[in-house]
C-alpha cells in the first residue's frame, strides 16, 4: 500500500482523481488496514497478514458510490476482525459463490417427471410388460405431471391424484403410484451435485400413502380353469379354426399353439410371445424362458405333446427367429386377446392368460406333484426366510416326470390324435390373394380397404376362371 495516509471521508474520496494507468492507494489514518484503491474506479479494500502468513491478504470491501465511506469503514472493521481471527474472507466468499452455483444448478437442472422417467428406463433392464405399464403411467395416469419438476410434486398432490385414479381403477391407481415411487427413489440417488449430494434433497413423497394407510387393497386374482373344465376347454381350442391357420407357413395354427404352449409351460404371455427357436432344444426336448419376470431363466423338459407342437412349428418356421413369428416384419406376435375372447365365447369358460399359468400349477398340485417341484416349474423365487428351500434340490428328472403327468391330466388320447393329425397344405396364389384381402379388411376396415379388396378380386378373376376350366 502507498504511505499516503488520510482520513477517508466522502469529501476526500470524491476529490481524489481517477488513475486509469496505475493503482494508487490511500490508507486510512484511523483504521489500520483500511484503504481506498484508485484506478479507473474507486474501491475500498482491507489488507493484513492472516495467522503466520508471510504476505498480506487483500480483500475487496466494495465500490465507492455503492458504499459510503462510513458504510465501507463498518464493513472493513468486520473483515479485519475475521482476518485477525485467522479467517480468510476471500476463501469464505469463494465458498459462498460455490454454494450459490450449486443452488443455481439445483434450480435449473431439477428433473421433470418425463426426464426422470427416461433416465430411469435407460438404466434399468425392464421387461416388455413393465415398460408398457410405465409408458401408460406417464402418458395417461400421470400425463398432467409430465413436465412438472419432481421437487414440485407434493405429498398433497400425490394423495389427491391417488384418490382420482382410484375412481377409475384401484389397481391402476396403485400401479401409477408404485411407478412414481420407483422414479423418485431412482432420481434421489441419480441426480447428484458436485459435492455428491442429491439435488432433490427431499424424502420420497409417495411414502405418504403408506403413512396414511391409503394404498388400495387389491384382492389377489385366483382365476384358473378347473379340472372338470379342462378337457372341454382343450377340445374347444383344438376344434376352433381361424382364417388361414392350416396353411404350411409359420402362422399355421398360431392361436391353437399359443394357447396350448402357455398352458403346458406355465409361461407368462410375454415370455411365450418372445420365445425364440434358439431357446428350444428339439434334440433333448427342452424349452427355456430367458427373460422371465424374476430375471432367472428357467429350462423345462417338454412332454411328447409339447415337443410335437414345437417340432411341427419349427418345420414351418422358414428360418425365422421366433416360435411365434409376426405375420409382417421381423418381430414376434403380440396380444393374442382375440383368440382368448373367441375361446371364451365358444367354450363358455372365462380365462386370462395368467389364469392358464395358475391352471398349470393347479393341475400339478391336483395330481400330487410336490410343492417344491411346482415352485420350480413356475420359476418362483425361493423364500430366503425358509431354510428348507435352500436344501431341497429338484432334479431335471423330477421336472420331466411332472411335465409328463401334467400333459396326461390335460389331454385325452383323442386330443393328442387331433394334434398329430392336423392338416397342412401349401398356400396357393388364390389363397394369397384371399388372405391379403382379409388382412386389409380386418386391419383397415375402411372404404380404402374395400377398394383394395375389389382390386384384388379383379386380379383373382383370371385365376378363378382358369381353375373352373380345369
Amino acid at each position: 500500500m502507498s504511505n499516503q495516509k488520510t482520513k477517508l471521508t466522502k469529501t476526500f474520496v470524491d476529490s481524489v482523481p481517477l488513475s486509469p494507468n496505475k493503482q494508487v492507494f490511500y490508507r486510512d489514518s484511523d483504521l489500520i488496514g483500511f484503504a481506498l484503491r484508485v484506478t479507473a474506479s474507486k474501491v475500498y479494500v482491507v489488507e493484513r497478514r492472516i495467522g503466520d502468513g508471510k504476505s498480506s491478504v487483500r480483500v475487496l470491501v466494495g465500490r465507492h458510490g455503492e458504499l459510503t465511506p462510513a458504510q465501507a469503514r463498518e464493513k472493513a472493521q468486520m473483515l479485519l476482525a475475521q482476518m485477525a481471527a485467522g479467517i480468510n474472507p476471500n476463501n469464505e466468499k469463494k465458498k459462498d459463490k460455490d454454494l450459490k452455483l450449486v443452488n443455481y444448478a439445483k434450480e435449473t437442472q431439477q428433473p421433470t417427471l418425463m426426464t426422470a422417467y427416461n433416465a430411469y428406463i435407460n438404466e434399468r433392464e425392464l421387461g416388455v410388460k413393465s415398460l408398457e405399464d410405465y409408458r401408460m403411467c406417464v402418458e395417461d395416469y400421470l400425463v398432467e405431471w409430465k413436465d412438472v419438476k419432481l421437487i414440485d410434486i407434493t405429498r398433497k398432490m400425490i394423495q389427491e391424484k391417488h384418490v382420482e385414479l382410484t375412481i377409475r381403477s384401484k389397481a391402476r391407481a396403485n400401479l401409477a403410484m408404485r411407478f412414481l415411487r420407483a422414479v423418485f427413489n431412482f432420481s434421489i440417488e441419480h441426480y447428484l451435485d458436485v459435492n455428491d449430494k442429491s439435488i432433490l434433497d427431499i424424502s420420497n413423497p409417495v411414502n405418504t400413502l403408506g403413512a396414511k394407510k391409503a394404498w388400495n387393497k387389491i384382492k389377489r386374482r385366483k382365476g384358473y380353469i378347473r379340472k372338470d373344465q379342462i378337457h372341454d376347454w382343450v377340445h374347444t381350442v383344438l376344434s376352433t379354426e381361424w382364417v388361414g391357420q392350416n396353411y404350411y407357413n409359420h402362422n399355421a395354427y398360431t392361436n391353437q399353439d399359443f394357447l396350448l404352449i402357455v398352458l403346458l409351460t406355465g409361461f407368462r404371455r410375454e415370455e411365450t410371445e418372445s420365445l425364440k427357436w434358439q431357446d428350444v432344444d428339439l434334440k433333448y426336448g427342452t424349452v427355456t424362458s430367458v427373460d422371465p419376470k424374476n430375471g432367472e431363466p428357467i429350462t423345462l423338459p417338454m412332454g411328447p405333446i409339447l415337443k410335437h407342437i414345437m417340432q411341427a412349428r419349427f418345420e414351418r418356421s422358414g428360418g425365422k427367429p421366433y416360435v411365434f413369428q409376426a405375420r409382417q416384419g421381423d418381430g414376434h406376435v403380440t396380444n393374442r386377446s382375440k383368440a382368448r375372447y373367441k375361446i371364451t365365447e365358444l367354450s363358455g369358460i372365462e380365462f386370462t392368460y395368467h389364469d392358464l399359468r395358475r391352471t398349470f400349477s393347479s393341475i400339478a398340485n391336483s395330481i400330487n406333484i410336490g410343492s417344491y417341484t411346482i415352485k420350480r416349474l413356475i420359476n418362483h423365487s425361493l423364500d430366503e426366510a425358509d431354510v428348507t428351500d435352500g436344501y431341497i434340490q429338484v432334479s431335471f428328472e423330477d421336472l420331466h416326470s411332472a411335465m409328463m403327468k401334467i400333459e396326461q391330466a390335460v389331454f385325452t388320447d383323442q386330443h393328442f390324435d387331433m394334434i398329430k393329425n392336423r392338416k397342412f397344405k401349401a398356400p396357393t396364389r388364390h389363397h394369397d390373394y384371399l388372405e391379403k384381402a382379409m388382412s386389409l379388411k380386418l386391419e383397415e376396415n375402411s372404404l380404402s380397404a374395400i377398394s383394395k379388396i375389389d382390386q384384388l378380386k379383379v386380379l383373382m378373376n383370371p385365376l378363378e376362371n382358369h381353375t373352373k376350366q380345369k
